[in-house]
């Protein structure tokens, strides 16, 4: 957005704040710098008036409630305000497990590549008067759902306007990727892998999708608000009654870690077998080999994957990708 619409919209909010009765179009234009004019001149109206049709619904967009009504039933004009008790917050006040569940939802988005977002909401919280302490949530306990699908922002971003979206999706069972249009309702987390739920407009039903088998772009089409998002729909649970849901099974990997090091893969043992001479051995659930492998590379030698060959195979492709990243002169 330019500066010059910026401090257009800014003008208009305070303007709209600043009254209690409705102002009309004509008085807005003549309060609000920016929307000068010559109402005389048609073609010159017509701009203004289609420039502030735009800010109206840019605002309306970023929440902010402006309404359309009369002062007096003698009236002939609609006006607009924004009514103070709707825009200002309320007093946030959270306790300490709220705290908490913030805490780590900002720490999650901070690593998903939406720290812009992420950055957005704290300030807005903080704003409000609720401090929210993103330090003390360990990164391991969100190191699994860090990565992101490209198709992860176009989809919140079409979930967030109500708008349908098409793309390519490859199914496990398909050799290529087929058409599907989606009124999209959210995306949730399962299991350290994304997903989008929906309703699947070809097929007249609802369904979820994995984002990392999306291919190519994800392209929203049509008008905004074009359907709305069932009250009752609960993301997790249709993700987990689905069958790719279901096809995703916690497996276990066997660890080799020194003494007295990586506490955090520690933290996630379910079994402790015989040591290995000076050596821990460990057994931790997984269900994705990739997002095991990238999070116990940050371990170094301190942990060596004994069992299953996925995982091993992973950490070498891993390893194999960061030494090939690395320019030749840095070697």
């Amino acid at each position: 957005m330019s500066r010059t619409r910026t401090e257009r919209l800014v003008n208009l909010v305070i303007c709209l704040l600043s009254t209690r009765r409705f102002l009309t179009a004509a008085e807005i234009a003549r309060t609000v710098p920016g929307y000068e004019h010559d109402a005389r001149d048609s073609r010159a109206h017509e701009a203004f008036q289609r420039k502030f049709e735009r800010d109206k619904a840019e605002l309306r967009d970023l929440g902010i409630p402006v309404e359309t009504g009369t002062t007096s039933v003698f009236d002939t004009e609609a006006g607009y305000r924004i009514a103070r008790r709707d825009y200002e917050l309320p007093e946030l006040s959270f306790v300490a497990d709220e705290a908490a569940a913030l805490g780590v939802a900002a720490r999650l988005w901070l690593h998903a590549g939406l720290a812009s977002t992420a950055s957005a909401a704290l300030a807005k919280l903080r704003a409000g008067g609720a401090e929210v302490d993103v330090s003390g949530v360990p990164y391991d306990d969100i190191a699994p759902v860090s990565t992101v699908d490209e198709a992860l922002a176009p989809m919140l971003a079409a979930v967030n306007v109500r708008r349908v979206v098409e793309f390519a999706y490859r199914a496990p069972s398909a050799d290529v990727p087929a058409k599907r249009r989606l009124q999209p309702w959210g995306v949730v987390c399962w299991r350290g892998r994304w997903y989008v739920v929906g309703h699947d407009v070809d097929r007249a039903a609802e369904r979820c999708f994995r984002l990392s088998r999306i291919v190519g772009v994800v392209n929203a089409v049509g008008e905004k608000a074009a359907y709305e998002i069932p009250a009752d729909c609960d993301l997790i649970a249709h993700v987990a009654d689905s069958p790719q849901g279901r096809a995703v099974t916690s497996r276990r990997a066997t660890l080799r870690v020194r003494p007295g090091r990586a506490a955090g893969v520690r933290r996630r043992a379910v079994q402790i077998l015989p040591r290995a001479g000076a050596v821990d051995r460990i057994v931790v659930p997984y269900t994705d080999a990739r997002s095991l492998a990238t999070r116990l590379l940050r371990y170094g030698p301190d942990v060596v994957v004994e069992d299953p060959p996925e995982v091993r195979k992973e950490i070498v492709s891993l390893l194999t990708e960061m030494a090939e990243s690395v320019p030749a002169v840095a070697r």
